[in-house]
């Protein structure tokens, strides 16, 4: 159950596409319930959407709801009564729940799948940061909290504050990636000497900080030798990109806008780059950086999430903790020619954690967990 999902862009919409395939092809039957409308015509103006096909081996049904204007956040006081409606007409072994920040929607589904009895997973994929507020208050009036066998969360960070503020035990159900397609035809390549290409692949909006990253780039920019440049191109869409291309020229920062592009067209611009740099400094996973690394890309990010598992620090990328962390990690590498070829080199060689076929059984475990089943 997911109140986001495609054709909105997002990692999050992405990984449970990939999942409910994943899951299917392992011969589960597989119905993602959504509020999010197949038409782009439908969706918010300022959403970012990405072309689909129709699930072969998996069913979805689109829920009606109505849309916040601009925003294309789907609410509708009918939404429990219809989620409960379809949950009887199909009767599930288990009701997976999918939420995230102030998630209306999720809350929606957990009560449809308690007041029927349904073993309910719960996974949050946002740090709470500062909306604890909103599941502590939600949670007194509803007490929602204690309506899933499993809550888990996307990290460790995430899991922790989850069970801080339901004071009950939480576990992690990391998001995973094919790795061997990400990884297909990649190998080491050499940077070019002068010129260091970044890539970054978010959503456009303030919490991802890509204004930051600009900011982080030109001040790198003056600690390098003269004939030295960056290059920064970003891929993806949101209401942030005309403000972040007026402010890559004000600032001088040599900078692309690529929008909203297919999967097969990210990796390409994955492979054909140096290092991808992750700003958001409260990244609940780390997903894309987790397909960067895939490609074989080093990442520069900050040590959150699930971030150190994904980039062994020295050794694949660069963790830090600052921005201005940040804007060393940048000089650094501009610097010292034989980091970077060292961390290009052990990116490619140490593939990452979490690919599809291990996450998908744990998966399995916490639904057998959660139906009372063991193996």
């Amino acid at each position: 159950m997911a109140e986001y999902y495609l054709p909105r862009l997002g990692g999050v919409e992405f990984l449970i596409d990939d999942l409910a395939h994943t899951l299917a092809d392992r011969r589960h039957e597989v119905r993602i319930l959504t509020m999010t409308p197949e038409s782009t015509l439908e969706q918010g103006a300022r959403v970012p959407l990405v072309p689909t096909s129709r699930a072969e081996n998996f069913q979805v049904v689109r829920v009606p709801s109505f849309t916040v204007p601009m925003m294309g956040v789907p609410i509708s006081p009918l939404l429990p009564k219809r989620l409960r409606e379809d949950l009887v007409t199909w009767s599930p072994d288990v009701v997976h729940v999918h939420a995230s920040i102030a998630s209306a929607g999720a809350l929606a589904g957990g009560w449809a799948a308690h007041s029927l009895g349904l073993p309910l997973v719960v996974t949050f994929h946002s740090t709470l940061g500062g909306h604890e507020w909103v599941y502590k208050l939600s949670h007194a009036l509803t007490r929602w909290g204690s309506w899933p066998q499993v809550v888990a969360g996307v990290s460790p960070t995430v899991a922790d504050g989850v069970s801080s503020v339901l004071d009950r035990p939480t576990t992690v159900l990391a998001n995973g990636i094919d790795i061997g397609w990400w990884s297909e035809g990649c190998s080491v390549s050499v940077p070019a000497r002068n010129c260091i290409d970044l890539v970054t692949v978010q959503r456009l909006k303030n919490r991802k900080r890509g204004s930051a990253l600009l900011e982080i780039v030109a001040a790198a920019k003056k600690n390098i030798p003269n004939g030295h440049r960056f290059r920064v191109t970003f891929v993806g869409d949101g209401p942030r990109r005309s403000a972040l291309e007026r402010q890559a020229s004000r600032l001088g920062v040599e900078a692309k806008f690529l929008g909203s592009i297919p999967r097969k067209a990210v990796r390409e611009v994955l492979r054909n780059s140096d290092v991808f740099i992750l700003p958001s400094s409260r990244e609940a996973f780390g997903l894309s950086a987790l397909e960067a690394r895939a490609v074989g890309l080093p990442v520069v990010a900050f040590r959150t999430g699930s971030l150190p598992e994904i980039v062994p620090d020295g050794l694949a990328g660069l963790l830090v903790d600052t921005d201005q962390g940040m804007v060393d990690a940048l000089t650094q590498l501009a610097c010292d020619r034989g980091l970077l070829v060292k961390l290009c080199e052990g990116s490619i060689r140490n593939p990452p954690p979490f690919d599809w076929p291990l996450v998908v059984e744990e998966h399995e475990r916490i639904y057998r967990e959660a139906s009372g089943f063991r193996p």
